[in-house]
């Protein structure tokens, strides 16, 4: 009895396994398909942004920059590398390093006005991922000093970069500024053919100088007033301030005067206060001559009511009166503002004569004159022309002002035949 069921057991195993090498050799010669499970392709990205744009980021936990600016790209991954224009937003500043040197706490609210602000907006935006995000900032190795083949100097021009100096005593002297210019083109003349540009962001750059004419401005309110300046954020003392959170200090070194000079700028920095001296260049900003008070139309200008004020030179206006003794004794013919630029075409010779008022004509031809009276039918300064009108009989007639209250009309004197 067992032979026999293990007997058919070997049968049908193989008739099971003629059977399947019958179909596969059968396939083979007819041609016959095989299905064969495929993959899907892959979906092209989508390039641009409308209503059914989802754009998903994972917010590290920590992140470790070498620069005191906090980019988008340092603090979140999108899930999908290829979301539109990712690689601009990346680049995004988030904000900067706190001026302790402690970890930066960044939140998904902040993270999302960044991403708004530099895209357009997607239907909807997710998060996966912690809440808030610390960034801590570790300050770049310093590249190697140059190797003993170097020429002497090379070495002891040095860069505008390494003439500046954490703490370092600053020289007083008129011949300074003289001095470090001329190192500058000593040095791009002979050792550097290519002039060294700061390599700052351009936000920071401008932010620098922000704090730079603020703290200009608490030690001397009316400088900015009287000058106008210019700072190139591109000169390589610029660079020393890569590491500043504020400015302390800034005082010029020499005497203020119209052009180039020296300002040593004293900032806060990660590593401590840094020291370093920027080349600013000055212009004397135009001055005009301004009410003390302001002053109704119709009233006479004395002495006493103007004053001076400098004027930006992007607001200046040529019409603007720049000379007090050209304002003195006139009058205004319109709202003078308190310590607003006067213009000429607000001021002129004061009116002798008003509409209404009663004048006495004098008509003067030859050795022969005539007085009577008249009604002004205008205002009129001396010298100027105004029209008047007889009482008897009723007549118009054009006359020129001569003093208060009294105009003169001249006739053609007779000539013999």
């Amino acid at each position: 009895m067992v032979n026999m069921k293990f007997a058919t057991f070997i049968r049908n195993t193989v008739l099971t396994f003629a059977l399947i090498a019958g179909v596969s050799d059968a396939c083979a010669q007819t041609g016959a398909f095989v299905p064969v499970r495929k993959s899907r392709p892959a979906p092209s990205p989508n390039t641009t942004i409308d209503a059914t744009t989802n754009w998903t980021f994972r917010m590290k936990s920590e992140s470790v920059v070498n620069s005191p600016i906090v980019r988008l790209g340092d603090v979140v991954v999108p899930l999908d590398p290829n979301i539109p224009g990712w690689p601009r937003m990346s680049r995004s500043a988030v904000g900067l390093v706190p001026v302790n040197g402690k970890a930066m706490r960044v939140d998904r609210q902040r993270l999302t006005e960044v991403i708004l602000n530099a895209e357009a907006t997607p239907k909807r935006l997710y998060w996966i991922g912690p809440d808030t995000t610390e960034v801590t900032y570790v300050v770049a190795a310093k590249p190697a000093p140059p190797s003993s083949s170097v020429a002497p100097s090379s070495l002891v021009a040095g860069s505008s970069i390494q003439h500046a100096n954490y703490h370092g005593p600053a020289d007083h002297g008129p011949a300074r500024l003289n001095q470090q210019v001329a190192g500058h083109t000593a040095m791009k003349q002979t050792t550097d053919p290519i002039p060294q540009r700061a390599n700052l962001d351009p936000q920071f750059a401008e932010r620098l100088i922000q704090w730079i004419t603020l703290a200009i401005s608490r030690s001397d309110a009316s400088l900015l007033e009287r000058y106008d300046m210019q700072i190139d954020r591109h000169q390589p003392a610029m660079q020393q301030l890569e590491l500043a959170r504020g400015v302390q200090s800034a005082e010029f070194v020499n005497t203020v005067k119209p052009g180039p000079g020296l300002l040593r700028v004293v900032s806060n920095g990660l590593e401590g206060s840094i020291e370093t001296e920027l080349i600013v260049t000055l212009e004397k900003n135009p001055v005009a001559i301004v009410p003390i008070k302001s002053i109704r139309s119709g009233n006479r200008i004395g002495r006493a009511d103007l004053t001076e004020r400098p004027i930006p030179i992007d607001q200046w206006d040529e019409s603007y009166c720049t000379d007090p003794i050209e304002l003195v004794g006139m009058e205004t013919r319109s709202n003078l503002r308190s310590h607003e630029p006067i213009l000429r075409s607000q001021v002129g010779k004061p009116m002798l004569i008003r509409r209404g008022d009663l004048v006495e004509v004098r008509v003067v031809n030859g050795a022969i004159s005539v007085t009577t009276n008249a009604k002004a039918l205008g205002d009129g300064a001396e010298s100027e022309l105004v029209e008047i009108e007889t009482l008897e009989p009723r007549k118009r007639l054009v006359a020129r002002v001569v003093n208060s209250s009294v105009v003169e009309i001249v006739t053609r004197a007779p000539q013999a035949q």
